[in-house]
């Protein structure tokens, strides 16, 4: 396995991880009316912590950032961009806008036949799914 594909995989491995363990949660079921995207980045992008994607409080570029959204996301479905932007979930469970072009259709770097399920945590939260 070369350096890059060993780099690839770690990352999938930390955010499964993060998105599931970050607070010794469980899923308690899962939520309907989300899919799972991630970021649009490219490989130095996602390595390089400079790079951040904004997320906001409604679907304008001169909403309020609330913070930077995580590499995978719970997003509306079906997906309806407003104003360039979709409607996505937080980590905290808040409504936040991200733009639709920073976004692509989740899928994992180290295994391509993963799955990743948008779910309701056992501490009230969103998070996800990921079977095999």
């Amino acid at each position: 396995m070369n350096v890059r594909r060993c780099v690839l995989t770690a990352i999938a491995a930390m955010s499964v991880a993060t998105s599931v363990c970050a607070q010794g949660t469980t899923a308690v079921k899962p939520l309907p009316g989300y899919v799972c995207m991630m970021l649009n980045l490219t490989e130095q992008q996602s390595m390089d912590s400079s790079v951040q994607v904004p997320v906001r409080a409604n679907p304008s570029l001169s909403a309020p950032i609330l913070g930077s959204a995580p590499n995978t996301l719970a997003v509306r479905e079906p997906v309806k961009p407003v104003n360039g932007f979709v409607e996505a979930l937080f980590p905290n469970g808040q409504t936040v806008w991200v733009m639709a072009n920073s976004l692509r259709p989740y899928h994992s770097l180290g295994d391509p036949t993963a799955k990743c399920i948008p779910a309701l945590m056992s501490n009230g939260r969103p998070g996800f799914i990921h079977p095999h």
